[in-house]
């Protein structure tokens, strides 16, 4: 089966899926309130989804990102691909767009937090010029675990 993808806006309506995800991704789900006020209420947050589009014309989605430009500085609040859809590039899609929209924005910096035990999400970040700059303790909960904070100029 033949499988094409493309990146568009997320948006409220993708909000059930996002909690699939998060489920199988080890993320923590926000809530569907506070995900609906980032994406309709704060001009600030903004979302894409990656989503995969299949020679029937179903879709799905297969990974997100979640961010906010506050003056200055770009936010990672959270990326995700489903597992199934990992290893080939959809992060490194998801990251990219996210630093494009920050630098149209007027960022000059990214930064974002990651578990202190996510070795290959903290390789992926290596790769993509971030580098530690700080540790924010028992920042996670379920389970209680440090956050390493890493940033990179834009």
């Amino acid at each position: 089966m033949n499988r094409h993808h493309y990146l568009s806006r997320l948006t409220t309506a993708d909000i059930p899926r996002l909690a699939q995800l998060e489920e199988k991704t080890r993320l923590s789900f926000w809530g569907e309130e506070n995900y609906r006020r980032f994406l309709e209420d704060f001009p600030e947050y903004f979302g894409c989804k990656l989503v995969i589009l299949r020679d029937e014309g179903q879709w799905e989605l297969a990974g997100f990102l979640l961010a906010r430009a506050l003056f200055e500085d770009l936010e990672i609040l959270k990326i995700g691909v489903f597992p199934e859809h990992q290893r080939v590039g959809l992060g490194s899609q998801l990251l990219g767009a996210a630093l494009a929209e920050g630098l149209r924005r007027g960022c000059r910096r990214c930064f974002l937090e990651v578990r202190e035990s996510n070795a290959p999400a903290i390789g992926f970040y290596h790769r993509h010029g971030f580098r530690s700059c700080a540790k924010r303790l028992g920042y996670y909960s379920n389970p209680v675990e440090h956050a390493l904070v890493m940033e990179r100029d834009l």
